[in-house]
């Protein structure tokens, strides 16, 4: 009766282990395989937001700040001596249709920035991002916080949703401070 007892305990360990060891190999590929879901090019990127599709570089020294309001990240620049810290902010918007129009999307965006006070429409025209992808940037001056700022706006669309990735400094900083937000920009990537 005794070895039977012990036959039946040896018999639940190794089912035990055996469990164990199922669990660990399931975790370890479910685990490794959110990490494989990123295209190469994503995936050696610096920043990458799985929840909103998107990813960038970010330029030596900057600070990424992730947010639950409008804008999902922050990127700031070291503080310095201009009153306005250069900044960079990703807005993404979900549009529920499925199918969007850049054109339309820029169009509807224009009109609200030319309500913002002191706009002046510096550049506007077509791009694309790394990945190959249709977007369009928009450069203006507006003084929405009461002195001039200058930024950059790239639209681009992915996956149902619209892409705004906005560069802010100051009129006469921002010439200085475009090789780092062009880090960003040139590496952009959505949707994969």
């Amino acid at each position: 009766m005794r070895s039977a007892e012990c036959g039946i305990q040896n018999e639940k360990q190794r089912s035990a282990s055996a469990g164990a060891f199922f669990a660990a190999v399931l975790c370890a590929l479910l685990v490794g395989g959110c990490e494989s879901e990123l295209p190469e090019d994503v995936a050696k990127l610096a920043y990458v937001n799985r929840a909103e599709h998107f990813a960038m570089d970010v330029p030596q020294g900057w600070t990424v700040r992730e947010s639950s309001g409008a804008a999902v990240v922050l990127v700031t620049a070291p503080a310095g001596e201009s009153e306005v810290r250069p900044n960079l902010t990703v807005i993404v918007r979900m549009s529920g249709a499925a199918s969007l129009h850049l054109g339309q999307e820029v169009a509807a965006a224009e009109e609200s920035l030319k309500r913002l006070p002191g706009f002046r429409l510096i550049s506007e025209g077509p791009t694309t991002i790394a990945d190959g992808r249709a977007a369009w940037t928009v450069t203006f001056v507006q003084e929405a916080t009461g002195q001039p700022l200058l930024e950059k706006q790239l639209y681009v669309l992915g996956g149902q949703r619209t892409y705004i990735v906005t560069a802010t400094a100051s009129p006469e900083t921002f010439i200085a401070d475009e090789p780092n937000f062009d880090v960003c920009f040139r590496s952009f990537r959505v949707a994969w």
